[in-house]
């Protein structure tokens, strides 16, 4: 049956009912949920939702509808249940198999799509949420798949990844027409190296990438930046669209 556990989310203040015999939420979830260019009134997918605190999130700065996929059951029972504690009637789990995508719904269907796969290939697996953290049912390229079929045209996909897997998620972007236009790399202090990205992509967008200035997670004093702790406001209908 496995544990629950009732926990918030930074910035927002939701509740969010999590497992940690099987995953919890971490800090990257936040920086994703924040880092996403989400347009007045959009539709949204996660892929592979987990408990659902990117979705959440999303739902917290204004998005329209809010739909999470996780091949995990007990993964989208936690994230309704949140979403029914919140009051958030727009947002809705499901599981699903992503790479089952055109069986869920038809193709340009979503604004946004967002997703924080798994980081692993290879090495050492976890004996806790080995499937969000290793890749057991779904690989980085099924993500880029589902997500191409999902957005409809000029619509973005919202990525966290590692470092090490940057140059693959170049290549897998130019390979399904997601044309990259912000990068972000995220540092825990500004003497370490980036530990994770953060990378957004238009379909069939045009060329012209904006890098935005590094985040930087800790002070020298060891406290939250002000970055890391901004809070998920929601975001103004203003702007032009990215192409």
């Amino acid at each position: 049956m496995g544990t629950m556990r009732e926990d918030y989310l930074p910035g927002c203040g939701y509740k969010i009912y999590q497992d940690p015999e099987e995953f919890t939420f971490t800090t990257d979830s936040i920086f994703l949920a924040r880092f996403a260019h989400l347009a007045g009134k959009a539709s949204v997918l996660e892929l592979g939702c987990g408990t659902g605190a990117v979705s959440l999130c999303l739902a917290a700065r204004g998005a329209a509808k809010v739909t999470g996929l996780d091949l995990n059951p007990r993964m989208t029972k936690l994230m309704n249940r949140s979403a029914e504690a919140n009051g958030l009637s727009q947002v809705q789990a499901l599981t699903w198999d992503i790479k089952e995508i055109k069986n869920f719904c038809p193709t340009e269907s979503f604004d946004l799509v967002a997703a924080n796969p798994p980081y692993r290939n290879s090495g050492r697996e976890r004996s806790v949420g080995t499937a969000a953290c290793h890749e057991k049912t779904a690989v980085l390229e099924d993500f880029f798949a589902a997500a191409a079929y999902a957005l409809r045209s000029r619509g973005r996909f919202a990525l966290v990844q590692l470092p090490e897997r940057f140059m693959e998620a170049v290549e897998l972007a130019a390979k399904y027409h997601l044309q990259p236009k912000r990068l972000q790399w995220v540092h825990a202090s500004v003497d370490k190296p980036a530990w994770i990205f953060l990378l957004e992509m238009t379909k069939n967008g045009k060329y012209g990438l904006e890098v935005l200035p590094p985040l930087i997670m800790y002070t020298a004093a060891g406290d939250l930046t002000t970055q890391a702790t901004r809070p998920l406001a929601p975001e103004p209908n203003t702007g032009p669209e990215m192409v």
